[in-house]
């Protein structure tokens, strides 16, 4: 806010009417540099779970960028300035969090924020701090540690939350098993027909195999059928591979968290442990720490994989699956009528043995 503003906010506060000055103030905020970083950095945290990175994203897309008055414009302003500030790796990554499969710019716990002595400076600047006490470190490292444990035991809570919402819903499951079964006997019932148009044809039907007449309904029946057949098989074995695929860790850390939620629990309180030890050497000794930042992950581990619990539903969306999906779909349509259209021909031409 430049210093026209700060007038008229203290003119405002005084009980001036200002409304009029904010008019502008929209456009300005959202040109900004804070809220254009904001949008850059809220894209990143996205892909993280940590508390941190959610309250970011939940901040970025409740802000009401509207301000009638002054004082409005100024909130606003402030809150855009906090997230940004926030926004940034090294305040929301949970060591206990951070992906496996991360390569971002943050490559060690020493650039983590810290909160020590009433500052807030990386990891590594307060392990090499000639002015603060040992003791004081290590009292700012355990307070931080606490709160990344227990960010870390809500993802896991969270976790068996959604496995649980993923399991028990009778209707859904039953109306799902009837789905599955439906399209798995289509697939044999397709694959069966065109087997057996082709192991016991009769000579009329078998004939325009050689001699295609386009007039004719059997010739499509013989080249049109067993062309989407291919496809619809083609497509029907990919997506069930991928769906497959992507259930398969679900699911076994669904049943994991289940029977196992507190051998979860008591694996990242030994984690954290081990943590506070690591960075209290580094403080003894003043050692740097660097390529550590996924070496404390527990999202995924000897026991199982959080990820695939929390993510699962975000799975499904991808453009991936969506489109295999997509393609199954009108493969199944088209399949089926052709179907249904090659057994009357098939059935007609066989019973009263003629050329249709």
């Amino acid at each position: 806010m430049n210093d026209e503003m700060k007038f008229y906010l203290l003119a405002e506060l005084s009980g001036w009417n200002c409304h009029t000055y904010v008019k502008d103030e929209k456009k300005r905020i959202q040109e900004s540099e804070s809220y254009r970083l904001l949008k850059e950095n809220v894209h990143k945290a996205r892909r993280h779970l940590s508390g941190k990175a959610r309250e970011i994203v939940r901040g970025y897309e409740t802000l009401k960028i509207d301000p009638k008055t002054v004082y409005q414009a100024f909130l606003v302003e402030n809150t855009i300035d906090y997230l940004c500030l926030h926004s940034f790796p090294e305040y929301y990554l949970n060591p206990f969090a951070v992906d496996p499969d991360y390569n971002g710019e943050i490559s060690s716990l020493g650039e983590l924020i810290f909160e020590c002595a009433g500052e807030e400076k990386p990891l590594n600047e307060i392990i090499l701090d000639d002015n603060v006490s040992s003791r004081i470190k290590k009292e700012a490292v355990a307070y931080r540690l606490d709160a990344y444990l227990s960010d870390m035991e809500n993802i896991v809570k969270h976790s068996i939350e959604q496995a649980k919402k993923e399991a028990f819903h009778p209707k859904r499951d039953t109306i799902s098993a009837v789905l599955r079964f439906c399209e798995g006997a289509f697939f044999v019932l397709a694959n069966v027909f065109l087997a057996f148009i082709f192991i016991r044809p009769f000579d009329i039907f078998f004939s325009f195999l050689y001699r295609p007449d386009p007039t004719r309904l059997m010739t499509y029946v013989l080249y049109l059928y067993p062309a989407f057949v291919f496809l619809y098989d083609v497509v029907f074995v990919l997506f069930q591979s991928y769906r497959a695929r992507l259930r398969e860790s679900f699911e076994y850390a669904r049943r994991f968290l289940s029977k196992n939620a507190d051998s979860v629990y008591e694996s990242i309180r030994d984690t954290k442990e081990r943590l506070y030890d690591y960075i209290c050497g580094a403080i003894n000794n003043r050692i740097e720490l660097a390529g550590d930042i996924k070496d404390f992950s527990r999202l995924k581990d000897s026991y199982i994989d959080l990820r695939a619990v929390l993510l699962y539903g975000n799975l499904k969306k991808r453009r991936s699956y969506r489109f295999l999906r997509g393609l199954l779909i009108a493969l199944t349509t088209i399949t089926l009528f052709l179907f249904v259209f090659s057994f009357l021909v098939y059935l007609l031409g066989s019973l009263f043995e003629v050329a249709i």
